[in-house]
């Protein structure tokens, strides 16, 4: 077995002390010749962490598959100083394999006594808004202009393993290490993803309100800044929602017409076709019969002309509906709407949701 141990000049594109003192944390990623642990190897496990002012990453390689022990050894003695562990859908495959690994081996490695944070299932919730292509490390990398060396995937790696451990080829090596490397280092920048999450999770205060080109601008300013901007078009392009550094911005196009107030009490009212129109009964009592009909709730409603802004959830009311409109109701938009900025938050969610 081999231990590499570098000093990189990189550091954590996310506050850390969020999650727990730096002194505490280590980031882990692992390579395997497959994916069954009952019938695979762990050949390398990369893992960095801080110390003496600065992030290190150290690699602990397998020259040859029986090596996995001597790996799984050196790994669990060094982990067990750290109290949080960081990875890449490490919930979902590194910590399952090295659980099995260690029982195996008859390993002191109790991954439940670690508080686990999982990037993966952290910035899953952020695929459609930020428009990712998939939620692998690389397609979030790509996002947030994150540049690496490495040039393969974990599977095609494979194979290369197999041609270090026949002939300790110094080529295979560095690619074994590379990649891994390259997967370690760019959790520590891939960090900066979990600043999206703030989007949707209501991390924001209001700022601002306009009307522009008429178009209702909604200005919030972002607990943590975003590295790279981005926009997200929904509803069929009535709505901008844009980001940038701490500003999030929602441009959402203003229904200028007429909207319908559905009446609950459908039974109280008739509904007058010639009008378009419903009256109470005690008025339609004084109507023709022939020009008067039992409403419903399709036609149960009270018009009004103004301007009206969607929402999901009826957070504003009265709650208006548009012909055609069945996801979302409408509200009248009118000075008094920016007043509580408690709700402008939930509204701001409503529509990012939308």
């Amino acid at each position: 077995m081999k231990i590499i141990t570098d000093t990189t000049e990189l550091k954590p594109a996310f506050d850390l002390s969020r999650i727990a003192p730096v002194e505490d944390i280590l980031f882990f990623d692992i390579e395997t010749t497959g994916l069954r642990k009952e019938s695979t190897q762990v050949y390398l496990i990369g893992c960095a962490f801080f110390h003496d002012g600065s992030w290190k990453i150290r690699q602990y390689l397998a020259e040859s598959a029986l090596d996995e022990r001597e790996v799984m050894e050196s790994f669990a003695d060094f982990a067990s100083s750290y109290k949080v562990l960081i990875h890449f859908n490490g919930d979902g495959f590194d910590i399952p394999y090295l659980a099995y690994k260690a029982e195996f081996y008859d390993l002191d490695l109790d991954f439940s006594t670690f508080q686990s944070i999982d990037i993966y299932k952290l910035a899953k919730p952020l695929k459609k808004l930020l428009g990712l292509e998939s939620m692998s490390q690389k397609s979030i990398e790509r996002f947030l202009q994150i540049n690496r060396d490495d040039l393969y995937g974990g599977g095609a790696l494979i194979p290369v393993f197999y041609e270090f451990e026949r002939s300790a080829d110094k080529e295979a090596e560095d690619l074994l290490l590379l990649h891994n490397y390259d997967d370690v280092k760019g959790m520590l920048q891939l960090l900066a993803i979990l600043n999206y999450t703030g989007i949707i999770e209501g991390a924001f205060r209001f700022e601002e309100f306009k009307v522009i080109d008429h178009t209702a601008v909604f200005d919030f300013e972002l607990e943590m800044p975003l590295p790279v901007s981005f926009e997200k078009h929904a509803d069929n392009d009535r709505i901008l929602i844009a980001a940038d550094g701490k500003l999030l911005q929602l441009n959402i196009k203003i229904y200028d017409g007429i909207a319908k107030l559905p009446l609950p009490d459908v039974e109280n009212y008739y509904y007058l076709p010639d009008e378009d129109r419903v009256i109470h009964k005690d008025v339609a009592q004084f109507v023709d019969k022939s020009h008067r009909k039992k409403a419903t709730k399709k036609n149960c409603y009270l018009k009004k002309e103004g301007q009206f802004l969607p929402q999901k959830h009826t957070l504003f009311t009265p709650a208006f509906s548009v012909d055609g409109e069945s996801r979302k109701s409408f509200f009248e938009l009118q000075n008094s709407v920016t007043e509580d900025h408690r709700i402008l938050t939930e509204y701001a969610l409503d529509i990012i949701n939308l």
